[in-house]
């Protein structure tokens, strides 16, 4: 696309990152953008319960960004989310969650009927999952999807209208019909 998507006009105002963190406020605990663009950190501003971690480099995609912030401690848990979602609502947050509450040995994955959604999940942070995740960096494995065949986790059905990924001008277009 060219262009940083978590600063795209949102429809219902603001910018892709602000609607979003206003839809994780709501479930009513700490949100943390880890992020490595400072501007991401402006346009949040002082919003109360949420902080932004900048991401120093090198920038390895997502996988090396999970070990940044997956909690060291077990018997915690962090909702993970991409920024290129501008769909999601609070109701779909608290579905993921009930799933993962349910079975919470495991982590629980977006689904969206036809694929996996794999950046929208619920981790724990108990053994394997830490564990797996940083012997893979460790060999310089960087693919999410090699973590996850590694890890138990539980496949969430959840509404596709609120998984639209927006990757390309084709998204966008479908975002504002």
């Amino acid at each position: 696309m060219g262009r940083d998507k978590a600063l795209l006009p949102h429809p219902s105002g603001g910018v892709w990152l602000t609607a979003l963190v206003d839809q994780l406020l709501p479930l009513g605990y700490p949100v943390q953008v880890l992020s490595r663009h400072r501007e991401h950190a402006e346009v949040l501003g002082l919003r109360p319960g949420c902080s932004v971690l900048l991401e120093p480099p090198p920038w390895n995609g997502p996988l090396q960004a999970l070990a940044k912030v997956l909690p060291p401690l077990p018997g915690e848990a962090l909702l993970v989310l991409p920024v290129d979602m501008p769909r999601l609502r609070t109701a779909v947050f608290h579905q993921l969650i009930a799933a993962w509450n349910r079975a919470p040995e495991h982590a629980a994955v977006a689904h969206d009927g036809q694929r996996l959604q794999p950046l929208l999940a619920v981790i724990p942070s108990t053994s394997p999952f830490r564990s797996c995740l940083d012997q893979q960096l460790q060999r310089g494995e960087l693919r999410w999807m090699d973590w996850l065949t590694r890890v138990p986790y539980r496949s969430v059905p959840l509404p596709a209208e609120a998984l639209l990924n927006a990757n390309c001008s084709a998204d966008l277009s479908a975002l504002e019909g």
